[in-house]
């Protein structure tokens, strides 16, 4: 039992490996997949991916640390594993469908329709998984609308979170927050070339 003093903190209950930087070269197109390890079955629950635009000032030398008052705010799609129940044979399979089979889940890779009698456990275009991972989608025009676009020597930022939350029942509902960090832009030749 607890017995010290209650100002003389021992450990740390909720603790986290930190927060997260992603990177982008404005324009790009990427969705990342996350690992909630607190979680078996990302399908029983819901989420929420934000970005809202920081207090980014022209030819910045250091991340901001406050956010934009009056800023853009995006809602980011994530997506769910697309989990097709038990493996089989005659059944076609697409990229990402995950299947089961002798009790392990397996990802499709980059088949864009197949039908295969080969095991997922023996077939190289299949790839162990899991199914508590969601994937977030950062688009094209993340950022476009932001005050300050991104120079050659600057790069813009804006603050991220996903949200976790069970489905809503009669219960207390839990909700966590187990991402959070920034996004970082940098400029693109490309996107200012028409």
């Amino acid at each position: 039992m607890a017995r010290s003093k209650l100002n003389t903190i021992a450990s740390d209950l909720n603790s986290d490996s930190g927060n997260v930087l992603w990177s982008f070269v404005k324009g790009e197109q990427l969705e990342f997949p996350v690992v909630l390890n607190f979680i078996d079955d990302a399908a029983a629950y819901e989420y929420e991916a934000v970005l809202i635009e920081a207090d980014n000032i022209e030819g910045q030398t250091m991340k901001p640390t406050f956010v934009k008052t009056g800023g853009i705010q995006d809602v980011l799609t994530v997506r769910l594993p697309n989990i097709m129940g038990d493996w089989n044979p005659a059944q076609p399979y697409s990229r990402e469908d995950i299947v089961l089979y002798d009790g392990i889940y397996y990802v499709m890779g980059n088949a864009l329709v197949r039908i295969s009698s080969d095991t997922p456990d023996t077939d190289a275009m299949w790839t162990a998984t899991a199914i508590n991972i969601i994937n977030v989608q950062f688009t094209a025009g993340l950022g476009g609308d932001w005050e300050v676009p991104p120079t050659v020597g600057a790069a813009v930022y804006g603050f991220f979170e996903i949200r976790v939350s069970e489905l809503a029942s009669g219960y207390f509902q839990k909700t966590w927050k187990p991402v959070r960090g920034m996004v970082e832009l940098v400029f693109s030749p490309t996107d200012v070339v028409a």
